[in-house]
C-alpha cells in the first residue's frame, strides 16, 4: 500500500475509505475485525476454502509476527482455524 488514498467501491461499507498508509490499515481493519464478532454469521466459503484462506493468514503471519497486519492475519486464522474445528 502506497501513501494514496484507497478507492475500493465497498471500502466506503467496510470503513476503509481515506485509509492512507498500513498503519492505518490494519487499525481499520482490525476495527472490522471487532465489528464483525458482533453481527450474526453467513457462511460464504466452502470448509476447504475456509481451511486454505486460515492456511494462507498463518503463513503471512509467520512473516513478520509483530507486524500489525500479521498479528491481523494471525488473529483471523485462528478464528477460522478454531470454526473449522482444526
Amino acid at each position: 500500500m502506497s501513501d494514496e488514498v484507497t478507492h475500493d467501491p465497498l471500502g466506503d461499507r467496510y470503513g476503509l475509505v481515506g485509509v492512507r498508509d498500513l498503519s492505518e490499515y490494519a487499525e481499520a481493519l482490525t476495527r472490522l475485525v471487532e465489528r464483525g464478532r458482533q453481527e450474526r454469521w453467513v457462511a460464504m466459503l466452502s470448509e476447504a476454502e475456509a481451511y486454505a484462506a486460515a492456511e494462507l493468514l498463518g503463513q503471512f503471519a509467520q512473516l513478520d509476527p509483530s507486524g500489525e497486519l500479521n498479528r491481523l492475519a494471525a488473529s483471523l486464522a485462528s478464528r477460522l482455524y478454531s470454526r473449522l474445528g482444526a
